[in-house]
């Protein structure tokens, strides 16, 4: 594996050797992709706000249930069925939520309509937009 003129060569010479005759490479400047949030795996449900806890945990069991592959081959269609029978939560009233969340109960009302146009993202989305401020 060493290139011919560093045969019979040890230690600084070898090295210095190695390094001479390996040409430099130019790598391009590679750019870390942040990851993307899966919306097909289930969340915890506490960390949410209370008005979409009922919606989060119906959308869990959704998640569960259609990965059975012998009841379900096609996971997708399981549950693109599954998130349409879904109650969708409802705005929520602000004023009657803990005071330390009001603030993040107004973001969510803020994006409630455009999140909710996708219910298997709905808590990515509302993380994304409420994330931003």
């Amino acid at each position: 594996m060493l290139p011919p003129q560093c045969a019979g060569k040890t230690g600084d010479a070898l090295d210095q050797c190695v390094r001479n005759a390996t040409p430099p490479v130019i790598t391009p400047r590679i750019e870390a992709i942040e990851p993307k949030p899966d919306p097909r795996q289930p969340i915890n449900c506490l960390l949410v706000l209370r008005p979409d806890q009922d919606f989060c945990i119906a959308r869990n069991d959704a998640l569960l249930e259609c990965r059975d592959p012998k009841k379900y081959p096609d996971p997708n269609v399981c549950l693109d069925a599954a998130m349409k029978r879904l109650l969708p939560p409802k705005v929520a009233d602000c004023s009657r939520i803990d005071k330390t969340q009001r603030n993040a109960c107004g973001q969510r009302n803020k994006h409630f309509k455009e999140c909710l146009a996708d219910p298997l993202r709905y808590f990515i989305c509302l993380g994304e937009k409420t994330a931003r401020k």
